[in-house]
């Protein structure tokens, strides 16, 4: 068995083979999957993302140019699907800008994270980046989680790279205050004695 290229499957698509699309889910439903659990941390959500963003793109496959690889068209529906999915099920967020607490440092929160097991520290993480807007929590697990690099992350999400960087900076600020918010007695019980 032979295989082409996904502009080969992607034409015979649109020229009536719809069959010719699975090609496209076989080779990208494991990436699919694979970005959307590190979007939204639920295996069944995941699921459901990856098999709607195939249909979006199923759909929309006429409407692609060409300009990028079919991955990062795909990726980006993906992306949005997500944030769909991540908005929906928002919980109230905790506003930390005005938290009494705000004059803790980095290194602080950094060296007491750094005297917990790797386990704690994946919980208290994943318990802050749940706390994140959607599209803070999408940012950051695509550059730290899915090591995505800032042009990679323009073709996903349609902004500009200047406006990403200033995204990512706003969402690990946002990030490093709550976990200081999560660990206040503690690093108060570790910097009175």
């Amino acid at each position: 068995m032979s295989f082409h290229d996904d502009p080969y499957y992607i034409t015979q698509v649109l020229q009536g083979n719809i069959n010719a699309f699975s090609h496209l889910v076989e080779k990208y439903k494991r990436l699919a999957y694979t970005l959307a659990l590190k979007l939204v941390q639920v295996p069944e959500d995941a699921e459901e993302i990856a098999q709607d963003a195939f249909v979006k793109a199923f759909q929309a496959l006429g409407s692609f140019k060409g300009k990028s690889k079919f991955s990062t068209w795909l990726y980006r529906i993906i992306y949005n699907v997500s944030l769909a999915r991540l908005r929906k099920k928002q919980l109230s967020i905790i506003s930390i800008d005005d938290d009494e607490h705000s004059d803790f440092d980095v290194c602080e929160t950094d060296d007491l994270l750094t005297t917990l097991t790797l386990k704690e520290q994946h919980a208290a993480l994943r318990s802050a980046l749940d706390q994140l807007a959607a599209e803070e929590k999408a940012l950051i697990t695509l550059y730290y989680m899915n090591e995505s690099t800032i042009k990679e992350i323009t073709q996903i999400t349609g902004d500009t790279e200047s406006n990403v960087k200033v995204k990512l900076f706003r969402a690990r600020r946002k990030l490093w205050k709550m976990l200081k918010y999560h660990f206040r007695d503690k690093i108060i019980t570790v910097y009175e004695k």
